[in-house]
């Protein structure tokens, strides 16, 4: 079966396609004998019908050098291309939506990379499918605004794809919205699909903690920008767990007027209360201050019963020893008296030469009978803070990150 139709002859029963990005783009800036000019030359180009340019410039009403200036004018515009022929020349009508499709003109019968035919290929596929999902032709400030995706952002065809598919799903389909996607992309350093799709999984997942959080303190409604860094940072850089958050935003839900600030500065608290007992910041405080000060006391308590046993078993084996320490405790509470009631120095340099020959002696007994010369001292914990918690400039000892698991044990009657 063939199938025929007939042609019209008469050209004023045709018509002259002509673009919409030459009405909005260029016709409006163009001086009224150029946009003449334009409009014939489609018209000729339309129905290939071959003119002398004097001929049209007759048909115009303008001299042959006005017109010869309007040809060239559009080619500079790349609108049309102009080519020396005898003496006339040809013209060749563009197609200033390819031109945008591929974002540089494109001439007729000049050899193309093929680098730049499979970009402008690529390119109206992305527009098509665009325009498939928008659900109307785009416009060329449209076109222009897609083509810098690819050329400034650097967005890959399947990136763009994804964002159009996006912004469709959840009802934003302005460029202007999609444009904000990309560039929101790119700064994430999508490249792939598979990207994008972990990423809008990832976005979903905290969206959704954003409106649990939100639900929790009584609030129903979107969460503001800054709201939305302020819980990121709890989650991103200190490392917080959503039950976590949700215990501070319990507190906050007690009060009169309960806000995301309130539950900031709870976690604000958590986290320098955590790295001042160096325990991580989801790790709930069971001990309290008291109780740790009473662990500690207990440790010195232990501490000391230990050197005590120590010393007496010197004692039953070396009663010389327990003489010597007699005599030294005598000795150490004279130069406290002598020092007090003004006793010489002399007297007072007598009494310490008399304490360093018992400590010697001491020494050397305790030696011959393989005990250390420390056998008998107290031994604490911590030799830094004396089993106190407090280090000799003042500051929290590093020992109380230990000290504060072994006392949770030690109060629950486990240690």
């Amino acid at each position: 079966m063939r199938f025929t139709k007939s042609k019209t002859r008469d050209y004023y029963l045709l018509t002259t396609n002509i673009e919409n990005v030459y009405i909005n783009e260029y016709m409006a800036e163009a001086p009224g004998d150029y946009v003449k000019a334009y409009l014939y030359g489609c018209f000729c180009a339309e129905h290939g019908m071959e003119l002398k340019n004097s001929i049209m410039a007759g048909a115009l009403k303008m001299d042959e050098v006005t017109l010869r200036e309007a040809w060239e004018y559009w080619q500079s515009k790349g609108a049309v291309v102009l080519e020396e022929a005898g003496d006339d020349y040809n013209v060749t009508i563009l197609s200033l939506r390819e031109k945008l499709y591929s974002g540089s003109q494109i001439l007729p019968q000049e050899p193309k990379d093929l680098k730049e035919d499979e970009d402008a290929r690529e390119f109206r596929e992305v527009i098509e499918y665009a325009e498939s999902i928008i659900g109307r032709p785009l416009n060329a400030k449209e076109l222009r605004e897609i083509n810098s995706w690819n050329t400034e952002l650097e967005a890959p065809r399947e990136v763009i794809r994804e964002a159009f598919e996006y912004c469709s799903e959840i009802g934003k389909t302005g460029i202007s919205y999609i444009s904000k996607v990309i560039l929101s992309w790119s700064r994430e350093g999508l490249k792939t699909s598979e990207e994008v799709r972990e990423y809008l999984e990832k976005v979903s997942e905290r969206q959704g903690i954003y409106r649990r959080i939100l639900n929790s303190i009584g609030l129903k409604r979107n969460i503001t920008e800054a709201e939305r860094k302020m819980v990121d940072n709890w989650f991103d850089d200190m490392h917080f767990t959503l039950e976590r958050v949700l215990e501070a935003c319990e507190k906050a839900s007690f009060t009169q007027s309960p806000n995301l600030k309130y539950v900031n500065k709870v976690l604000e608290n958590w986290k320098e209360e955590a790295d001042q007992w160096g325990r991580d910041v989801n790790q709930r405080n069971t001990v309290t201050q008291n109780t740790l000060n009473k662990y500690y006391e207990y440790l010195r308590t232990q501490a000391e019963k230990r050197a005590e046993g120590r010393k007496q078993e010197v004692y039953e084996k070396l009663p010389e020893i327990r003489q010597i320490d007699m005599n030294l405790q005598q000795l150490s509470s004279k130069i406290s008296r002598g020092l007090l009631g003004g006793s010489s120095r002399q007297d007072i340099d007598s009494i310490k030469k008399e304490i360093r020959d018992l400590e010697k002696e001491r020494a050397i007994m305790l030696t011959e009978n393989n005990y250390a010369l420390d056998y008998t001292d107290i031994k604490y914990l911590c030799a830094k803070c004396q089993d106190t918690g407090i280090d000799e400039n003042g500051q929290r000892c590093t020992c109380v990150k230990d000290r504060m698991g072994e006392a949770e044990l030690w109060q629950n009657g486990k240690l």
